[in-house]
């Protein structure tokens, strides 16, 4: 019988039977099946049900040797009732129902319960699935790096890991989720799973796995930082990155390419040193040709070493270089380490990229590993034995597990794609919320990417995440930022030097990474009372640590002197104060902004009011608002950093008009930390202060005011009003405005004994902006405030009003929309089939108008709910490896469908596609592939079959434009068992597609 049951998929059955044993508890149900629970630390909880009951670790797992904390275990009570078997452990209470087997935990601390199960876990020889309940409220996370994806409420993912960079494609599947009902889940495999969040299932989440054994731990947190840093003591703390991986990276191929003399200046040639312009590629035989190499064995400025010269020369910061990136020849080991030597030389750190082979060639400092099967421990180690004092950097691009302890992942995608730019930014913040806080995507891509204004947005925001770097030599544009004019590569040198002054603040955050706090944090984290920041309407803009607010110009939207446009700019928190990193204008949170314009300089950034920035030698800078911390981090960039490592906390306090600065003495130590030190305070103000006192350990005194600059250089102790301050002084060049700062020197002290403390009266910042806007009844009520219907959408809704203002503000669903000029507005990005209310009220300076009534308005239903499921296809060519014919229906945006063979009328590619059944048809949408110009359809013909055997001509031979545009074909009124495609002819060589879909007719 229970072998039997351990085969059919069944329910799990009723608890009969409960035993205490050594270290954990023992369950027995009706069905055969026994289960254990652990009671792994303080929050986390095992439950571990074996159809085998052999209960031992296998490869499957996805961590092991996990012991369950002895004293958690001895203090835990446990009792039952008429009805259920209760755990005690700390706050939580694990319940097990007698009847329905199901398990739920209850936080006493909170009062509520964490996490239910829906229905009994349901087992079989295959699959082990389990259905929670879903609160309104709940969201969810996790699942590894899920490309273009970081709030799973309402959508599944796929727990797997395939390889695909762009949307809806997985780097790294990792079976683990939690939600902001203070719960997480990490399941105890590296089977395949699909978990679907009420996608499919009404208010529950179903959650399944190929693999008989249902074996989980239950995380219990009151916050993502206490859920991931718990996680972290099942899977492994992350890393901490060598200080010169958060500079700017160079991953390229000097071992394969040829280079050609280019025939005038070709639209991929690039010039070099020598004046003239080369493409890569073979010639025809008549132009010379030049071998790529690693030290100019063949000519020089096409080596490694020639590419090193060339960041310095163009002044240009570069930390590390990797030469044979994805090479199809092995290079030499002799020649590597000569290279090698030459960039350390050069300040540059080396690495080496491999597939199999985990030991680096001398003089490697760090790894590359394009094998998502490889033993990354290993590598570690044998970068350890080459370098026995610096901290090791793998590399990977996909992984099978979670590799926050071992590597970071760098990945390439398209480049020149405004929307590479949006799924790019949630993965990286639904890899932060999987507990993988350090991976980057190449600045502007792998392949692709010959749009300079792209390219330049691409980077500017890129310099704001974990990991810069530049994939080279993949495409046949040069991804290096000096490939574009000088005009371009200036506002690129400006962002990297940004990132160089960053880099104290970053490494900071790398350190916090380690308990639990990503990098790149979505807007919640940072706020977690405000809910509209827990769902997926602001993905496409993110925290950098608690202090920096950025929001990537995501589209090519621009006004008539091509300065782009950004809308729809969320600035959290009522109470807060965002400065403009770069002009210093101050926006009151709590609102979204519209109709931004940002020149080409310009990357919407915004400081948080009260941050506190670590420029690096005790020189911070300061955005004062109200109570603030900031806690300073250094150590000694080794392996040893764990032991050798120091903290200084700085405060403020501003209440009224003054404004007081605490620097504590600094604990901890180092052998490079300097005890006697100095500091630079630069505090951004509006006016000039009455006077600066200065105490020390409690001796005060005034501090002296220097007129110049000059001056108080000379000084030993003083300050400067600075009238024309920016601590990115290579903006000013570009557009950026002065900005008024106070700029402290502070003498020399032993920093580990002194406690510093500056009172500075009639200061003045930021304050004044938190006022409440008046209502004037002279600004006169709104009018005809009304929806137009006709261009409603699934994800946008168009308003219009008589003008009489400016500007107006629009409240949509409780948030306020301000900067919205003229007299209509469309809202996007909105959620398909919801309802929304809207009211508007006119605005003039501080001044408001009354509301006017709310409209109603809902959108439409996404057209992706008409979408035919269950459709197979088949195609007369054979598909190219890796695209095959399935990838046109998988709906995900990422995977394509290509065939070697080019379409002709005399031979052409036919697609039949076979329904479940006899469907209505409304149309088909044949979605091309947007790479390249390559297979794009341009005369198509349709058949019908009504018993999916004989087929019908529909129409005559549909013609299309050579564009990357959608191919629609109206069928309303077909019905049909089967439908063939038969191209006749298309661009390029072979056919392709991203998606073919069939739709059927709307329902109102």
């Amino acid at each position: 019988m229970t072998a039997d049951l351990q085969n059919s998929r069944h329910q799990l059955g009723r608890l009969v039977g409960v035993n205490k044993r050594e270290n954990y508890y023992e369950l027995h149900y009706a069905t055969g099946e026994i289960a254990r629970v652990y009671l792994i630390a303080n929050g986390i909880f095992r439950y571990w049900l074996d159809p085998s009951q052999e209960f031992a670790e296998t490869d499957d797992m996805l961590v092991h040797g996990i012991q369950p904390d002895p004293q958690c275990f001895a203090r835990a009570t446990a009792h039952a009732t008429s009805d259920m078997f209760i755990i005690n452990a700390g706050s939580c209470k694990l319940i097990f129902q007698q009847k329905t087997s199901l398990f739920s935990i209850f936080d006493e601390a909170v009062h509520r319960t964490r996490l239910a199960q829906a229905a009994p876990l349901e087992l079989s020889g295959k699959h082990a699935i389990e259905v929670l309940k879903q609160n309104q409220n709940e969201y969810y996370y996790g699942g590894g790096v899920q490309n273009g994806h970081f709030c799973h409420k309402g959508d599944k993912l796929l727990v797997k890991t395939d390889g695909i960079t762009g949307k809806d494609g997985v780097l790294a599947g990792v079976p683990f989720f939690w939600t902001n009902a203070g719960f997480g889940e990490l399941r105890n495999t590296k089977s395949k799973g699909i978990y679907d969040f009420s996608a499919s299932h009404g208010q529950a989440a179903l959650l399944r796995h190929r693999s008989p054994v249902f074996d989980a731990f239950y995380i219990i947190g009151n916050s993502p930082q206490e859920i991931l840093n718990k996680y972290y003591s099942l899977t492994g703390k992350p890393l901490m990155l060598p200080k010169y991986a958060l500079g700017l990276g160079h991953l390229g191929n000097f071992i394969d390419p040829i280079w050609t003399a280019a025939k005038g200046k070709k639209h991929d040639a690039i010039r070099f040193e020598d004046n003239s312009y080369y493409s890569r590629g073979d010639a025809d035989g008549k132009e010379l040709t030049y071998h790529a190499s690693l030290n100019g064995e063949d000519k020089y400025q096409f080596s490694a070493r020639a590419m090193i010269d060339r960041y310095h020369r163009w002044d240009f910061p570069l930390d590390w270089l990797i030469p044979n990136y994805e090479a199809k020849q092995e290079a030499d080991h002799d020649s590597y380490a000569a290279f090698a030597s030459y960039a350390k030389e050069q300040g540059v750190h080396p690495g080496f990229w491999t597939e199999d082979d985990l030991t680096p060639p001398n003089h490697s400092e760090s790894l590359a590993i394009d094998n998502p099967e490889a033993d990354l421990n290993e590598a570690r180690e044998n970068l350890v034995k080459e370098n026995p004092k610096q901290k090791p950097l793998v590399l990977v691009r996909d992984s099978l597990r979670p590799f926050q302890s071992e590597a970071v992942l760098a990945y390439g995608d398209i480049g020149g794609d405004w929307t590479a730019i949006k799924t790019q930014v949630a993965t990286l913040l639904g890899a932060g919320l999987s507990g993988l806080p350090f991976l980057g995507a190449a600045v502007n891509g792998k392949i692709g990417g010959d749009n300079a204004q792209m390219a330049i947005r691409d980077l500017e925001w890129k310099v704001f995440t974990p990991l810069l770097f530049v994939m080279d030599d993949q495409s046949r544009f040069s991804k290096t930022p000096f490939a574009y004019n000088n005009k371009i590569s200036k506002i690129m040198q400006a962002y990297l030097r940004l990132r160089k002054r960053l880099l104290p603040y970053l490494y900071n955050l790398a350190r916090q990474a380690q308990d639990g706090e990503s990098l790149v944090r979505p807007l919640f984290m940072e706020f977690p009372h405000e809910q509209i920041c827990y769902g997926s309407s602001f993905g496409d803009e993110f925290m950098l640590g608690p202090q920096i607010l950025v929001a990537p110009i995501v589209s090519g939207k621009a006004d008539s002197q091509g300065v782009s446009v950004r809308d729809h700019i969320y600035l959290p928190d009522k109470q807060t104060i965002w400065i403009d990193l770069f002009t210093g204008e101050r926006l009151m949170g709590g609102r979204v902004y519209n109709r931004r314009k940002y020149p080409l300089w310009q990357l919407p950034v915004f400081v948080r009011g009260g941050s506190i920035f670590d420029l690096g030698d005790r020189n911070f800078v300061f955005y004062p608002q109200g109570d603030s911390t900031y806690v300073s981090y250094n150590d000694d960039d080794l392996q040893d950093y764990r032991h050798n490592w120091a903290t200084t906390t700085i405060r403020t306090h501003l209440a009224e008009s003054s404004l007081k600065i605490i620097i504590e003495p600094t604990t901890g130590y180092y052998p490079d930390l300097a005890i006697k030190q100095g500091a630079t305070l630069k505090v951004f103000c509006d006016h000039h202060p009455e006077e600066i006192h200065l105490s020390v350990d409690g001796e005060s005194s005034k501090l002296e005011e220097y007129g110049t600059p000059e001056t108080l250089a000379r000084a030993k102790e003083g300050y400067y009003y600075d009238n024309k301050f920016s601590w990115t002084p290579e903006f000013t060049d570009l557009g950026a405005g002065p900005r008024k700062a106070l700029i402290i020197k502070l003498a020399e002290r032993d920093i580990k004994q002194s406690k510093i403390e500056l009172s500075i009266s009639n200061f003045h910042f930021a304050n004044e902006q938190l006022v409440h806007q008046i209502t004037d009844a002279a600004l006169r009520l709104p009018g005809r405030f009304e929806l137009d219907s006709s261009k409603t959408s699934a994800h946008s809704l168009t308003v219009k009003w008589n003008q009489r203002t400016p500007m107006v503000q629009i409240e949509v669903n409780g948030l306020l929309y301000t900067g919205i000029p003229g007299n209509i507005f469309t809202f996007t990005d909105l959620a398909a089939n919801k309802d929304y209310k809207l009211r508007l009220r006119y605005e003039s300076g501080y001044k408001v108008s009354e509301w006017s009534d709310f409209i109603q308005a809902k959108t439409k239903r996404d057209p992706s709910d008409y979408i035919i499921t269950g459709v197979k296809a088949a195609a007369s060519a054979a598909s190219r490896p890796g695209h095959p014919v399935k990838y046109l229906l998988d709906k995900r945006e990422a995977t394509d469908w290509q065939t070697a063979q080019t379409p002709t009328a005399e031979e052409p590619v036919t697609l039949t596609f076979a329904f479940p059944q006899q469907v209505e048809l409304s149309k088909l949408i044949y979605v091309p592939r947007a790479l390249d110009k390559e297979g794009r359809p341009l005369k198509m013909r349709v058949e019908v079959s009504t018993d999916g055997l004989t087929f019908n001509p529909y129409g005559g031979d549909y013609e299309f434009n050579a564009d990357c545009k959608n191919k629609v074909i109206g069928l309303r009124g077909v019905s049909a068992q089967a439908i063939r495609l038969s191209v006749l002819e298309a661009t390029g060589t072979g056919l392709g597609a991203s998606s073919i879909n069939f739709y059927r007719p709307i329902q109102n």
